[in-house]
């Protein structure tokens, strides 16, 4: 498996996938948020169906087929193996819920990506899961090293480009701060004002805050500071005591 694995730089990723948008989205590409259904359907001409996925990890979300590898799903009333074509991706009926949309755009992202990489490659389509790690569960070490594989990590990296491509997340960070800056205060921390813009933007874009600010730290789009400054700024603390 490791063998066929393409490996593309991440800014390679980035670029692709970015033309790739451009290409569909056309000239507003860069000022409203991608519609990946369409992207799926329309542009690569990809199947997607929801099912009710009955493998053994709950947290297998979406699978992309391959016309050779089987996947469990729920079928009037009994757990049956099912063999899946090839551009066809599935996805779990509970993504259907409006609440679940973020989760529902990023798993078609990763798919799709999967599919990408076949094309770039011109290898066959290969069979994958996208699964959500569960930190209260406890995987096989098998499973986990495949959940942790550079392959599913660079479909997460293109589900990322694809929904978020470099110049859309830049215009929209400039029409909700009005050009103000976003500050990162250490690694993960910000104001709370700043995280109400950030999940307003992450709501216009279809995506969770936690992708959303990882991909705006992919793009170096944060103002870094010393979280010592957000101690005495923002909780008005100094050496550990409180302010007056």
């Amino acid at each position: 498996m490791n063998k066929r694995v393409p490996r593309f730089r991440n800014a390679e990723i980035d670029e692709i996938c970015e033309c790739l948008i451009r290409q569909h989205e056309g000239k507003t590409y860069d000022t409203k948020p991608v519609d990946i259904v369409d992207f799926a359907i329309n542009y690569f001409k990809l199947k997607l169906m929801y099912v009710s996925i009955a493998e053994n990890d709950p947290n297998k979300l979406s699978f992309l087929g391959d016309g050779v590898a089987a996947i469990k799903v729920y079928y009037q009333g009994k757990i049956q193996s099912v063999l899946i074509p090839e551009k066809t991706i599935l996805l779990d009926k509970v993504l259907k819920y409006p609440h679940e949309r973020s989760r529902r755009y990023f798993c078609i992202a990763h798919e799709v990506f999967h599919y990408i990489e076949s094309i770039l490659t011109n290898l066959p389509v290969v069979s994958a899961y996208h699964r959500e790690f569960d930190s209260s569960r406890e995987y096989p070490m098998e499973e986990l090293s495949e959940m942790m594989s550079f392959r599913e990590c660079q479909a997460d990296r293109g589900a990322a480009a694809l929904l978020m491509p470099s110049a859309l997340v830049r215009n929209t960070c400039l029409q909700f701060t009005n050009g103000k800056n976003i500050c990162i205060y250490g690694e993960n921390v910000f104001t709370t004002k700043d995280k109400e813009i950030l999940q307003d933007m992450a709501t216009y874009l279809g995506v969770s805050y936690t992708a959303l600010t990882i991909r705006m730290k992919q793009l170096k789009l944060f103002e870094k500071h010393k979280l010592d400054e957000y101690i005495s700024n923002e909780l008005h603390l100094n050496n550990g005591k409180a302010g007056g």
